[in-house]
């Protein structure tokens, strides 16, 4: 019998320590053989090997001693590792970096996204809640802080709500990063290196975390996350004539290979694969070669949020790249804005795959109401960007409509980001579906059955 991911949830913990990085086990696969037969990696012929850091031989060291890692261990250390991971160490968003985020596109955009999207959709939320004198506001992966202190400058035109807020909790493990957001949050105020907390100006404490599980629970909780989950570590699988078995890392020793790394197929079943393809989504509509990509770090936290929504009333926003199912190769690293081999050079490239949105949804369970997704385009559409844009268009010179036009136009168009992104909403059972989470005639080519999830 097919267990529900509950169950699995409960079982795969032992393979989870959060989102910094994890103690290693070295017996976790050390219990299988490698089949080298199937091509998971392209490599040039060449005879020179890329340069190794310290973080490509610790990792090294890993796989000689425990056994091939999974492919989220690798990327887990490749983002966070304290020897050279990707977020510990400079600023990566940004056109001086390797990307940028959607609310750095434009001013236009950031201001919009927050003033009009996030702002208002948090204080409508706020007021069918009963606008609840006491609240505090999480942001997951606040990257520079640009989207927290947008946010907040909105909130502070309407003093109920700004007046309500106890604190705002920063959730992100890079210490690079809390100087970054500090320095954006509270420009005046001087912060340790040690970074816990700041006042800002206007009273707000701000407080930083580098999990959910410190953030203070007892209140009602408003939680935003954009661009986080598709930073999540992801397991990979492919579906055999003998089940599902995982792609794991393991050492390219090949002469003709830059790579110091390079993906394999396992012989026989792992603990993941196991574990995690036993929730039985996952059970059918798939064909022998098929792959997936599953992010079980992803469904942990939208589901701990769920239940602090239902224990503590409150809502969530999640603002993502990805598909309404599971995808299968979408696993991806960028660097100076140019797509990377996603195991060359562990800690120098961001890597990141497309979000499952149905798992995020399936994660609510019965603890709280997911609404979505929808596209980016029609959220902000419905939210009034277009009559914003009109009113900026009007005071602004030939350059800056120019600029406006194109950030317009790269954030709402199909053609640009307008159906890359998605937006999925948590609300407690009991509220009414939230505006504007209605059916989304942008999401129709969204079916599985017409793309399927995870192509040979």
């Amino acid at each position: 019998m097919a267990r529900t991911f509950r169950q699995v949830g409960i079982a795969h913990r032992q393979l989870l320590t959060g989102h910094t990085f994890p103690v290693y086990r070295p017996s976790y696969y050390a219990e299988f053989r490698i089949s080298r037969k199937a091509p998971y990696s392209t490599t040039a012929v060449t005879t020179s090997k890329e340069d190794c850091g310290p973080l490509t031989k610790h990792l090294q060291d890993q796989i000689r001693f425990g056994g091939p890692l999974s492919v989220a261990q690798f990327m887990r250390s490749a983002l966070t590792h304290p020897l050279g991971g990707y977020y510990m160490k400079r600023d990566v968003f940004g056109a001086a970096g390797d990307f940028i985020t959607s609310p750095e596109i434009s001013q236009m955009f950031g201001e919009e996204l927050l003033l009009q999207l996030v702002g208002i959709w948090f204080i409508t939320h706020w007021q069918t809640l009963g606008s609840p004198k006491d609240i505090q506001i999480v942001e997951l992966g606040p990257g520079r802080g640009t989207l927290m202190s947008d946010m907040l400058r909105a909130l502070g035109h309407f003093p109920q709500i700004h007046g309500a807020i106890r604190g705002v909790h920063m959730v992100d493990a890079s210490p690079h990063l809390r100087q970054m957001q500090a320095t954006k949050l509270a420009p005046s105020v001087k912060f340790p290196e040690d970074l816990k907390s700041v006042t800002r100006e206007d009273g707000l404490e701000v407080h930083w975390h580098e999990s959910l599980d410190s953030v203070p629970e007892g209140i009602c909780s408003m939680f935003v996350a954009h661009e986080f989950f598709d930073a999540m570590p992801i397991y990979k699988f492919e579906l055999t004539k003998d089940g599902w078995r995982e792609i794991v890392v393991t050492l390219d020793e090949s002469p003709h290979s830059p790579h110091h790394f390079a993906f394999s197929l396992s012989e026989g079943p792992t603990k993941a694969s196991s574990m995690i393809m036993a929730y039985e989504k996952f059970q059918h509509k798939y064909q022998v070669g098929d792959r997936i990509e599953v992010a079980p770090d992803s469904y942990a936290v939208s589901n701990r949020i769920s239940r602090r929504i239902k224990e503590n009333s409150g809502g969530a926003l999640f603002i993502d790249y990805g598909r309404d199912y599971a995808l299968g190769d979408s696993l991806r690293g960028i660097r100076k804005h140019q797509f990377v081999d996603v195991l060359s050079h562990p800690g120098e490239a961001d890597l990141s795959a497309d979000v499952d949105f149905s798992f995020l949804r399936d994660s609510a369970q019965d603890l709280a109401a997911a609404h979505g997704p929808i596209t980016q385009s029609t959220f902000l559409r419905a939210m009034g960007i277009a009559a914003r844009m009109q009113m900026l268009l009007k005071n602004a010179d030939a350059e800056k409509r120019k600029d406006l036009a194109t950030g317009f136009d790269r954030v709402v168009s199909p053609a640009g980001m307008g159906t890359v992104y998605k937006f999925l909403a948590l609300t407690p059972l009991d509220c009414d579906q939230p505006y504007p989470f209605q059916p989304d005639p942008l999401m129709q080519h969204e079916s599985p059955e017409d793309q399927p999830a995870a192509a040979a």
